[in-house]
């Protein structure tokens, strides 16, 4: 009798307890209703993700104090994975067992190096650059700009997870302690696949158990992520998103994407609030039926938040974001450090007052480094030692034409030092020069923490004079800043030679599209004003306009939103990243149809 009380007791404790804590978890994602399933999966996914991210947060300590070490195991575990493959035969895996030689034994490469051997592994090849065949092929911007493929394995999926992405929530969660729940704005993932039938994707998928966790804490229904439209997809997350007032958090993979969707919310509000009025989606999107069904039936008539939203966006959207989600804290979204404007758009217009975190420094060739500091405006991060293996080409010593300039490693570099990064990986990439350039801004123990300045590739240079896509943005915003009202939305420029015979005036030049608001048009002086601020800024370039061997910038006014289409258009072609700097005619065909001054 009395060990059935205690059991009794002992039940009524327990179901209390998870009762407690059910109400707990309610009161802090006090957003759009759960079912009591939903909540508890959802502090599941909260625990585990933070102490998985604190877990990664320990090894880094601990491996930050040991860099030289942790490099060399890494790099030498990466060579007897693939030793026995026919490119590891080909180079003597086996035979390396020092960092010396391998060095001596593997030259530098740049992503034509691989053509060949990705090329076979596409029709279908196994065991060429990696030990039998990858999961999928990624799409990377390759050395120079162009599009290349790279192998993709699990190991680096898990690696991006659990050393970057749980890291990194963990820190946001112990930062912002209230932030529990966030809306994901997620990219339409469009499946494509080479002759063999190995999946060809723009970035490296979730492990399947990170996507488990992840949707947890995703405002969001999983029905949704089956989108395979890049327009439709972006309504149905901004609509999940507008219907829940206490969102603290906003996710986006980039701030390009971000400003992207806020750039979509402003064109199509008045859709969206019409949704939230009545609580179905509208007919004109391109949806599946069943898929609209799940849709509808998740969503309900919400007319006081579709009222309190039309009059926030009837104000305007300079500091939109707080202004629909007064409670919001931070935006997490990658910046890709060669691509300024887009994390200003999110910072001085759309969400003004809102920290904006770039927690991951990763390529399609993997994670590079973490931000551990949420909170700072400059994004610096952390070089992950246990991630790939890292050597750096001295800026200062880079010569033309020399194609094997020598390297130091991450024990050798200097604070302040100018460096091209060079990795290996565990995917079958050796020696890769990645085309990104970075500042050795400090340490983290003995971990160098860099920031991100440009890629080498994106410069624009008709005559030698190379002028980087971050110099030639500081240059075009000082020049808006002399066309009274006008605002930058956005902009992409090319090297008149891209062109061909499209292209205007006989000496080569920059043609230069951009998308302004608060001006219809620019007179030819105004125009003529970007190109006076470039000579400023770069003294070879003036010299050549001196000599006349350059011709003058010509500037383009393009309608709304074409940049938003531009941006789309580059996706479904396969493209990676959208970069300022086009290096694609069909790009620059597409962006010159939208001219209209």
């Amino acid at each position: 009798m009395l060990l059935l009380l205690i059991c009794v007791v002992l039940g009524l404790l327990v179901a209390g307890g998870f009762l407690l804590l059910l109400k707990v978890i309610r009161h802090r994602t006090c957003g759009r209703k759960k079912s009591m399933s939903g909540l508890f999966w959802h502090y599941v996914a909260l625990r585990i993700i933070g102490w998985q991210g604190f877990r990664q947060r320990q090894h880094l300590e601990v491996d930050s104090k040991n860099v030289q070490r942790i490099q060399e195991d890494i790099l030498l575990q990466q060579l007897r994975q693939n030793q026995d493959t026919e490119y590891g035969r080909q180079f003597c895996f086996r035979e390396i067992t020092n960092l010396s030689t391998f060095r001596q034994c593997h030259p530098l490469t740049q992503s034509g190096h691989y053509n060949e051997y990705i090329q076979r592994i596409a029709q279908g090849e196994e065991n060429v650059l990696i030990s039998g065949r990858p999961p999928w092929l990624v799409i990377s911007s390759g050395t120079l700009g162009t599009c290349a493929m790279v192998p993709g394995t699990t190991s680096t999926a898990a690696d991006s997870f659990l050393q970057g992405t749980a890291l990194c929530l963990s820190t946001i969660f112990i930062m912002y302690p209230e932030v529990q729940e966030m809306a994901r704005f997620h990219r339409a993932f469009s499946l494509h696949q080479s002759d063999s039938g190995i999946p060809i994707v723009s970035s490296t998928p979730l492990p399947p158990f990170a996507t488990k966790y992840l949707s947890n804490l995703d405002s969001l229904p999983a029905a949704a992520l089956e989108i395979t439209s890049e327009p439709e997809l972006s309504y149905v997350c901004l609509l999940f998103a507008l219907w829940d007032k206490t969102l603290r958090m906003l996710e986006a993979t980039t701030t390009l994407h971000l400003s992207d969707t806020f750039t979509y919310l402003q064109n199509n509000w008045l859709m969206l609030t019409e949704d939230l009025d009545k609580g179905y989606l509208n007919p004109q999107l391109q949806l599946p039926d069943s898929m609209r069904q799940q849709l509808n039936f998740l969503l309900r008539p919400d007319p006081s938040r579709a009222c309190e939203l039309r009059t926030q966006f009837e104000q305007g959207f300079e500091g939109i974001a707080r202004r629909v989600w007064p409670e919001l804290q931070v935006i997490l979204a990658m910046d890709s450090g060669y691509d300024d404007l887009a994390g200003d758009s999110l910072r001085e217009f759309y969400c003004k007052g809102v920290s904006v975190y770039s927690a991951l420094y990763r390529v399609a060739e993997g994670l590079i480094g973490v931000n551990l500091w949420p909170k700072k405006l400059e994004q610096h991060y952390v070089l992950c030692p246990r991630s790939v293996f890292c050597e750096f080409l001295p800026m200062d010593h880079l010569e033309e034409g020399d194609q094997q300039p020598p390297t130091i490693c991450m024990w050798d570099v200097k604070e302040s030092g100018l460096y091209e990064l060079v990795i290996s990986n565990c995917a079958g990439l050796y020696r890769y020069r990645t085309g990104d350039v970075v500042m050795v801004t400090g340490f983290y123990n003995q971990c160098p923490v860099v920031q991100v300045l440009f890629r080498r590739s994106q410069a624009l240079s008709v005559r030698g004079e190379r002028i980087s896509e971050e110099r030639f943005y500081q240059t075009l915003k000082q020049a808006t800043q002399l066309w009274a009202g006008a605002r930058l939305i956005d902009y992409c420029c090319a090297e008149s030679s891209i062109q061909g015979p499209l292209c205007s005036g006989s000496d080569p030049h920059y043609e230069v599209f951009l998308e302004l608001r608060g001006v219809r048009n620019l007179s030819e002086e105004q125009r003529y004003k970007l190109d006076q601020c470039l000579q400023e800024a770069c003294p070879m370039y003036k010299s050549f306009r001196f000599k006349g061997s350059i011709g003058p910038v010509r500037v383009h006014l393009v309608q709304p939103q074409a940049f938003l289409q531009l941006h789309q258009y580059i996706s479904t072609s396969g493209a990676s990243q959208m970069f300022r700097i086009l290096r694609r005619k069909e790009e620059v065909e597409f962006i010159q149809r939208k001219v209209i001054s």
